[in-house]
């Protein structure tokens, strides 16, 4: 993988500063946010997505944007970090002119969303500090969109399914901000190089928090010292019992009216379930990602479907 070397000065001066978190000596690293009130970075990101069903692959859609992030408090007991996205892009090869138009609409709609959300001191998120901001945004957008369309009852029930993760903040937290989580994913960590450490951690879902076990692993693949910065690699796996069940509750939820056997027959349909995430990121002793990529993979052995998202310091 080639490395991104291009950090801006002031994260060359906190090397200078020895905040480095990177120990030679003894082959581990730590990963701590050194981050600087008012400190600003951007953010290419990347989202590629598809279904695979048997040997087909199908709906394959990109969509890129970019993140703006700065720093807008720094204490000794957290940071309060705010991310600004613009400049939505997309291709969707495979989508009909009228699903094109929708996205494209979206699209602008979400262009200039801001998600404020507060870590501790070593950069392990925390909250969503505007949830009811992001809420009130996207239900405004929805109405917006749905006028564009004439407010027709199919392009309706599309804008209220497409935009149900901004109604509440477990739903904002859970689903809407995969990325922050990602570019978050090994802050408040000591990792030794080449070993790899597996441990059991809570998990939120569609219903609420830790919820969800999950078996993860992760490994201090490399280290880069005169780069001053490390890959490493982290997988994590849902526990397969707690997703069938968790499954359940959310289709019961959805069709309150549904028998038991109604429950059972769509659960068979869709088969075995599994959730997937693999992590391989680049990160840098003062702590801002330098390069990662994300694969999530959700559905069961009858539906799969992927998404793959880059994220790269510009």
């Amino acid at each position: 993988m080639k490395r991104i070397i291009c950090l801006l000065t002031n994260l060359l001066i906190f090397t200078q500063m020895g905040l480095s978190q990177i120990y030679m000596e003894d082959s581990t690293v730590q990963t701590i946010a050194y981050w600087e009130n008012k400190e600003m970075q951007s953010y290419q990101f990347s989202l590629e997505s598809f279904d695979v069903i048997g040997d087909d692959t199908i709906n394959r859609s990109k969509i890129d944007y970019v993140v703006d992030m700065e720093i807008l408090d720094s204490s000794s007991t957290h940071y309060d970090v705010l991310w600004s996205y613009r400049d939505f892009g997309f291709d969707l090869q495979e989508m009909d002119s009228a699903y094109f138009s929708f996205i494209e609409k979206m699209l602008s709609i979400s262009d200039g969303s801001m998600v404020k959300y507060r870590t501790n001191e070593y950069g392990v998120f925390q909250e969503v500090t505007n949830w009811e901001d992001i809420s009130e945004f996207y239900q405004k957008g929805a109405d917006t969109l749905k006028s564009m369309f004439g407010n027709t009852p199919q392009i309706s029930d599309l804008v209220d399914a497409t935009f149900k993760i901004y109604q509440t903040r477990n739903s904002i937290e859970t689903q809407s901000i995969k990325d922050v989580m990602q570019f978050l994913n090994f802050h408040g960590g000591i990792y030794n190089l080449g070993e790899e450490v597996s441990f059991v951690s809570k998990a939120p879902n569609a219903l609420g928090k830790n919820r969800l076990d999950r078996e993860i692993y992760v490994l201090l693949d490399e280290i880069f010292p005169e780069d001053n910065d490390y890959r490493i690699i982290s997988f994590s796996e849902a526990n397969s019992e707690q997703l069938a069940s968790e499954t359940v509750l959310v289709l019961k939820t959805m069709l309150p009216n549904a028998t038991e056997e109604e429950i059972d027959k769509l659960m068979a349909e869709v088969g075995q379930l599994s959730n997937t995430i693999e992590n391989v990121s680049v990160i840098h002793g003062s702590g801002w990602p330098l390069f990662s990529k994300e694969v999530r993979n959700t559905g069961s052995n009858q539906k799969l479907k992927v998404e793959i998202r880059t994220m790269e310091i510009l």
